[in-house]
């Protein structure tokens, strides 16, 4: 029987929308309502074969189909329709066949579109890293492990995109590859490269000479779940902000929300992927903070000394495999060469570099195994209890970083659940191993019940941002010594973004909606507000008196902390922390470290103080001395080419470096960087030397209220707005939802999309 209402929902959709003027398309006459219906929600569920694609005012995709199939077609045609180029050249990518269409080197705005140019520095480079690890090959021979479903969805994703561009033929670019359904899957492997950064990541830690990145990309991210002693209607409250660079090809994630069979879910993936890498059902949301990890060894294979295509394995002489490769370059020759390979663990292990007699072999334990993650994080989506989420957790084939869950039956949990090789003791997973000898060998793969993880803990929260898990909580819960080497524990690392977040928690009651909004919107750099109180402790006569110095200076020592937009301190700390780096940097960092440990800083210092604050009054006197009340968004601007909003949040970058574990498990060094949690990287603007312009970090903030009852409420914003098309209203639009520090709804439930639907297209499902 249908569900009463159905005929309802999609009468009233179509008449709301004719009503208030809004697009109203259909590549075919609708189909009537069929009975198939979920049972949790009536909606606007078409025939099989048909399917509604709803736009609401920021231009995200809702779409509602009665079958998976129809629904992930609708997805394939809507996601074309914001970001077609990106898409094709993502996809041409996993092919290995950029050369061959664009030329050897950086592939520029002579040759895609502006958004895209450059995003791929060296064509034949990338060609040649697809092609050694055999990332689409991989996806294509797993395709037939994946769930029977989601395989047809793939189908129907390709066929959804290949729709739009028949519909739209003059969309297709000349170089646009012919398409497969494996290249999702692909996509995401290619995208976090972690195969091909073993080997560099292990090597540098091994000579201590990883060179800093002139602008760290804060690559991190903040998660937490607040369980129901924590909230004040007794549901879950989960958080998940992943932080970046807003563009790789083209802008890296995608949102998109669907209904379609047995299928609920409000997703944000790496565009093209076709997943729900994180998100949220009405069962449970998850979300993603980055951590080191050993999903592999890079291997030192030394080789005969007469023969460099051989090598001893204990006693046993072993030759590399070889596979032939030639990549074609428009308008230079072709390259060639051939790829070796040995079977380390097992695994086909690519041979990255050679050095004399040493040959460096990169062992990932997910090499053959491209795309199966992808169903595992399908079922999560389609999981209605913690032992159906459990059992997909269980498998370890998904992404090796940190995971947080909340769920609505009350559940919080963190958990590790990727892929990572158990070593024999005494091996250290994290410089370069001996391969020559089978003692490094993997003695099997960590299971779920070994990996770390916190469950339903007393604290009634979770949260990780990017630290050491030993550092969740202000008493330690995991106790390092209790886990072995090959589970990526740093001992004692952690971020100013944990530490606040842990302060904020800590003496969290009667959490609501908002109070979890403010949380992951929050501007405050932990114990940032003690460097005002050190400033209070030097005479002002040290600083001189006239130009401005004593207001200047009382703007500083009001700042408390935070990094809002329409703060005057937030600006003048803005420029002095500048000025004080460019004075000296390394006392900077130790100041900065002082600072945060609740240690006094030395009277000697008071000269550096008083270099610095003259030197940032000076430029607060050049660039804003003409304004009546310079704030932090005069100087910190979110824009992407053309309209400007003022800015908040932010991150400071100090010269000092510090040696931790990266993502790849190599003891390599970067940049003490202090952020709140509402973190956001800003560089030089171009044509105004007043101001600062983000490009990166907090990109896609959303939160999810699990509320008693089975009500829930989504909220998001996603960085710098759904299109890439600078055209659409749809290119920038969000950005006005960073300036204020606000989150939309998502529009989860039907009912309340209605109201703020601006168009329905209705596609005939074709194949």
């Amino acid at each position: 029987m249908m569900a009463a209402g159905s005929q309802f929902y999609l009468t009233t959709a179509t008449a709301l929308l004719a009503i208030a003027g809004f697009p109203l398309t259909s590549t075919a006459a609708p189909a009537p309502i069929t009975e198939v219906q979920t049972p949790r929600e009536p909606g606007p569920l078409m025939a099989p074969g048909k399917s509604n694609i709803f736009r609401d005012e920021w231009g995200m995709a809702h779409i509602y189909a009665a079958r998976e199939e129809d629904g992930f077609f609708a997805l394939g045609f809507a996601t074309a329709e914001d970001r077609i180029d990106q898409l094709l050249l993502i996809y041409l990518a996993t092919k290995g066949e950029l050369a061959a269409n664009f030329g050897p080197g950086p592939i520029g705005a002579d040759k895609v579109t502006p958004h895209l140019a450059n995003a791929i520095k060296d064509s034949v480079a990338s060609d040649v890293a697809v092609r050694r690890f055999r990332i689409l090959e991989s996806a294509r021979e797993n395709l037939a492990q994946l769930p029977e479903q989601y395989r047809r969805n793939l189908d129907a994703y390709i066929a959804g995109i290949n729709r739009y561009l028949a519909d739209n033929p003059a969309k297709r670019p000349a170089w646009a590859p012919v398409l497969e359904p494996a290249m999702p899957l692909a996509a995401f492997s290619q995208l976090v490269a972690e195969a091909a950064q073993i080997c560099p990541s292990r090597i540098a830690a091994l000579e201590s000479k990883a060179p800093a990145p002139a602008e760290p990309a804060l690559k991190g991210s903040n998660a937490w779940v607040a369980g129901p002693s924590r909230v004040a209607n007794g549901g879950v409250l989960f958080s998940s902000d992943s932080h970046g660079p807003w563009s790789a090809i083209g802008t890296l994630f995608y949102a998109w929300r669907m209904k379609a069979g047995d299928f609920d879910f409000q997703a944000f993936e790496p565009t093209g992927t076709a997943m729900p890498f994180f998100g949220h059902s009405r069962d449970f949301a998850w979300g993603w903070t980055e951590g080191p990890r050993f999903a592999g060894d890079c291997y030192r294979v030394e080789t005969l000394a007469d023969d460099s295509s051989r090598y001893r394995f204990d006693q046993e002489t072993r030759r590399f495999e070889t596979i032939p490769y030639r990549v074609e370059v428009k308008g230079a020759a072709p390259v060639t060469g051939q790829f070796e390979y040995t079977r380390h663990n097992g695994l086909l292990s690519p041979v990255v570099e050679r050095r004399g007699r040493n040959a460096f072999v990169a062992s990932y334990a997910s090499i053959d195994r491209v795309g199966l993650g992808h169903g595992r994080m399908y079922n999560m989506a389609k999981a209605q209890n913690l032992a159906e989420l459990r059992a997909e957790l269980a498998a370890m084939d998904i992404y090796p970083a940190n995971l947080l869950i909340g769920g609505a039956d009350g559940s919080i949990f963190y958990v590790r659940p990727g892929r990572i090789p158990i070593r024999k003791p005494g091996i250290d997973p994290s410089g370069v191993v001996d391969g020559n000898s089978a003692r490094t060998a993997w003695q099997g793969f960590v299971t779920l019940d070994q990996t770390i993880k916190v469950e339903n803990p007393a604290q009634g929260y979770v949260v990780n941002d990017n630290v050491s898990p030993d550092m969740m909580y202000p008493e330690r819960v995991i106790i390092p010594d209790e886990h072995p080497p090959h589970l990526a524990l740093e001992p004692g690392q952690t971020t100013l973004r944990q530490l606040r977040h842990m302060e904020l928690l800590e003496r969290a009651e009667k959490l609501t909606d908002q109070d979890a909004i403010r949380l992951t919107m929050d501007e405050k750099i932990y114990a940032f507000d003690r460097w005002a109180t050190r400033l209070k402790s030097i005479d002002d006569a040290q600083f001189g008196s006239g130009n401005g110095i004593a207001e200047f200076l009382a703007q500083l020592r009001a700042f408390d902390g935070r990094l809002v937009e329409d703060s005057g301190p937030a600006l003048a700390f803005s420029l002095f922390i500048d000025a004080l780096n460019r004075i000296d940097g390394n006392a900077a960092y130790q100041m900065a470290l002082e600072i945060v440990d609740g240690k006094p800083i030395a009277l000697e210092r008071d000269g550096l103080f008083v270099a610095a604050v003259r030197a940032a009054q000076a430029d607060y006197a050049e660039f804003y001395g003409s304004l009546r009340h310079p704030v932090y968004g005069d100087r910190h601007k979110l824009s992407r080419g053309g309209k400007r909003w003022p800015g908040a949040g932010g991150s400071f970058v100090f010269t000092g470096m510090e040696r931790h574990l990266d993502l790849q498990g190599g003891w390599n060094s970067r940049p003490f960087i202090a952020a709140p949690p509402r973190t956001m990287r800003y560089r030089a603007a171009t044509d105004r030397a007043s101001e600062l312009t983000a490009f990166c970090c907090q990109r896609v903030p959303f939160v999810v209220a699990f509320h008693p009852g089975g009500r829930l409420n989504s909220y998001s914003q996603f960085l710098p707005g759904l299109s890439d098309d600078p055209a659409s209203p749809h290119f920038d639009d969000q950005l006005a939802l960073a300036s204020s520090g606000t989150l939309r709804s998502n529009h989860f439930e039907l009912r309340e999309l209605l109201p703020a639907a601006q168009s329905m297209k209705i596609l005939s499902v074709t194949q």
